[in-house]
């Protein structure tokens, strides 16, 4: 049987013409991929704001172990996605590779739901945004403005960058990610160099831990950090070599989550002290990484941690931001959405009217948010970023199955690759995926029961990309076949 493999080649940048595709051009190697990957996953804001919370409400000290476990399933998972990117190269990612393997009407479900989620990232990502620049710069330099402020102005420069070549954010990006680093790295070693070996508890790599409090909400948790791992596919179309260039990113990116984040867990958990954990307060929990740094480096390396917890934040919405008009861009391609979006920029070569719409529909949100006085993160901020990621744990576990199926009649079916990997992924994926809906409070931040039942939307939202495909298939059946075909 002959690889599926998706690669227009006849293109036209300005749009789809008589006969053509517009497709956007390859710019990205390995590691600018790479780059995307990491920054989605927003390293530093996942430190500051979801480790304390794993920390006290979760494992306590068995925090690492955690890492250990949700990077294994992370992993499972990349076997089988990167073996079906090596074959479906196309922009639509999770759609893409579910309607590849599960059929288009399955598919188109599930990019209901791929769109629905990113975007909601997007404005979410933004309030949070606002509210952390409104409050860093309150403290650090006085002023005192109004989130929207911050969050319009984040909006217009995210929206200025979605616009140009991926290669132009890239670097953008790039900068951002190694300053993340090498804050935490130096955050890290001072640790390390005034603990000694207290920093490294071997208390932490007890698996007896991992019985204790709610292991459960940790890993929960340090699947949220993982989000957006799964988006080198995305760029597959604008990847210079995508049979190879997609899976090594991937890779790459989960090798150095992982070990980045088992390692700060574990030195966190030192720093804290085993014993002393029990004792954080709520009031406190957010405030862990800042005392800290205050006690083993000083007063001006907090105020620069605080800082870049800003632009931490701005990559990771400027690259979902870039995710959402990717999706925006297959389907109008193909015609399921207005085929205005599915036009690429005469220049840039970038997704430009699938990036517009994804601006418009934030600054509703984000506007609305404000008029009616919500609070940034609380009110909007943790509860939309939460929804979007039960979403993208949704499709990761629907794709899994989908790589099992795409696989299954192939004479070249490798057992491990296609069968085992994906499956083991698809379990674990999807016991993430129900302590996820039944500990939303945890990723909203709200005990409002109304809030906590939002997750409800993903399923309703799958439902009607259902109903829009069966639709398609009798009414625009060139549509409904354009989803396999493209």
């Amino acid at each position: 049987m002959t690889k599926a493999i998706i690669n227009p080649v006849s293109v036209s940048v300005s749009g789809a013409g008589a006969g053509e595709t517009a497709v956007l051009p390859r710019t990205l190697g390995t590691f600018r991929l790479a780059v995307f990957v990491i920054a989605a996953v927003a390293p530093l804001a996942a430190v500051i704001g979801v480790l304390p919370v794993a920390l006290v409400f979760g494992s306590g000290t068995a925090l690492p172990l955690a890492f250990i476990v949700v990077t294994a399933v992370m992993a499972l998972f990349a076997v089988g996605y990167s073996a079906i990117s090596r074959e479906v190269i196309v922009g639509g990612a999770f759609y893409a590779y579910i309607a590849r393997g599960l059929g288009s009407v399955i598919g188109l479900g599930a990019a209901c739901v791929a769109v629905i989620s990113y975007t909601m990232f997007v404005p979410g990502g933004l309030s949070y945004l606002g509210f952390v620049m409104q409050t860093s710069v309150g403290e650090l330099l006085g002023y005192h403005f109004h989130w929207i402020v911050y969050a319009l102005g984040a909006w217009v420069l995210v929206g200025l960058l979605g616009l140009r070549k991926i290669d132009f954010s890239a670097r953008a990006v790039l900068a951002l990610i190694v300053l993340e680093f090498l804050l935490l790295l130096v955050f890290d070693s001072s640790i390390v160099g005034r603990l000694g070996s207290a920093a490294l508890p071997m208390q932490s790599l007890n698996l007896s831990g991992m019985s204790q409090g709610a292991p459960g909400v940790a890993i929960l948790l340090a699947f949220t950090c993982y989000f957006g791992i799964e988006s080198a596919a995305l760029y597959s179309e604008e990847a210079k070599s995508p049979e190879k260039t997609v899976a090594r990113a991937t890779y790459l990116a989960i090798f150095v989550i992982g070990i980045f984040y088992f390692f700060t867990s574990w030195i966190t958990v030192g720093a804290v002290g085993p014993n002393n954990i029990k004792g954080i307060t709520e009031a406190d929990i957010g405030l862990i990484y800042f005392k800290l740094s205050d006690k083993f480096m000083s007063a001006a390396f907090t105020h620069i941690i605080q800082a870049a917890i800003v632009t931490s934040m701005f990559a990771t919405v400027l690259s979902l931001h870039n995710v959402a008009a990717r999706y925006l861009f297959v389907l109008g391609r193909q015609g399921c959405l207005p085929s205005a979006l599915g036009r690429a920029h005469p220049t840039h070569g970038s997704p430009s009217a699938a990036s517009i719409a994804v601006s418009l529909i934030s600054l509703i949100v984000v506007g609305g948010a404000a008029y009616l006085g919500l609070h940034p993160m609380l009110g909007l901020g943790l509860i939309a970023l939460g929804f979007a990621a039960v979403g993208v744990m949704f499709l990761q576990a629907l794709t899994a199955l989908a790589i099992v199926s795409y696989f299954r009649d192939r004479s070249d079916r490798k057992t491990w690759q296609h069968i085992v990997a994906p499956i083991l992924s698809f379990i674990g994926l999807t016991g993430a995926l129900v302590i996820a809906v039944h500990n939303f409070e945890y990723l909203s931040g709200s005990q409002n029961p109304l809030v906590n039942r939002i997750p409800i939307g993903i399923p309703l939202a799958m439902a009607s990309g259902i109903c829009f495909a069966l639709w398609l298939r009798r009414y625009r059946p060139a549509k409904f076949a354009a989803v396999l075909n493209d």
